[in-house]
């Protein structure tokens, strides 16, 4: 390894300029992967030791979201967002927008929100059908043209344990068939799934206009089987990771 010439301050000697600024130009012409501008923040890696080229990862522009007091009901069939206490929607903002500096990145999106209560009026078909007993979360993004899209993540949770198999009439070799369906709704509808922490993760490429806004969205897939699920405890983390 080289070595790197400093100029250290003599005790009793007025430091001057010159000898500062030659020890920055030394350990910039040492070390040819670090910039004037300090940009390469992990700028010691494994290139460094080794005669390839390679690409150094890093992040930047976290932003968070937190709020463990206030609740939201979602009612709807469709996407709207989680806005905790009516006035605290589930969301980061970048102001300005926040911008893609080179090909490959990728805006990291992670959220977390507790299932803290089930409607006590939803009661399950004989036979389940398509999700009807499921809430479906995905995070959505607002470019820099305020435009949303969704990204290509949406993740599913069942608030019973009721089974999709049709259980009206299950076989036994020795005794007419038997209709379990009752039995496992009554208990399914009695013992709903609750303080179930959920999660979403996404990753968002390139957007030419950059993002200006992600925010967690939520909908039910039957509200006349599940007319309503209360969410609590929410909180958000997006990081830019760049090379």
């Amino acid at each position: 390894m080289s070595t790197i010439k400093t100029n250290p301050a003599i005790p009793g000697n007025v430091a001057t300029a010159a000898g500062v600024n030659a020890t920055y130009a030394a350990i910039q012409t040492g070390t040819a992967t670090l910039t004037d501008i300090n940009e390469q923040t992990e700028w010691a890696t494994f290139s460094h030791l080794n005669g390839f080229t390679n690409d150094s990862l890093f992040t930047t522009d976290m932003q968070t979201f937190c709020n463990p007091d206030d609740t939201y009901t979602l009612t709807s069939e469709t996407y709207v967002v989680i806005n905790l206490g009516g006035v605290d929607p589930v969301r980061v903002s970048y102001a300005p927008a926040l911008a893609y500096t080179s090909a490959n990145e990728l805006l990291r999106v992670h959220a977390d929100i507790n299932l803290d209560a089930v409607s006590g009026s939803f009661a399950l078909p004989s036979i389940l059908m398509n999700d009807q007993d499921c809430f479906f979360l995905q995070l959505w993004y607002r470019d820099g043209t305020n435009t949303y899209y969704a990204v290509d993540c949406e993740w599913a949770y069942s608030v019973t344990n009721y089974t999709n198999f049709d259980a009206t009439a299950i076989a036994f070799d020795t005794q007419p068939d038997f209709d379990a369906s009752g039995l496992l709704q009554t208990y399914a509808e009695s013992h709903p799934r609750h303080r179930l922490r959920c999660s979403v993760t996404g990753f968002i490429p390139i957007v030419a206009s950059g993002i200006n806004r992600v925010e967690l969205r939520a909908r039910l897939q039957d509200n006349a089987v599940l007319p309503s699920v209360r969410f609590k405890e929410a909180t958000m983390v997006t990081t830019m990771i760049r090379h």
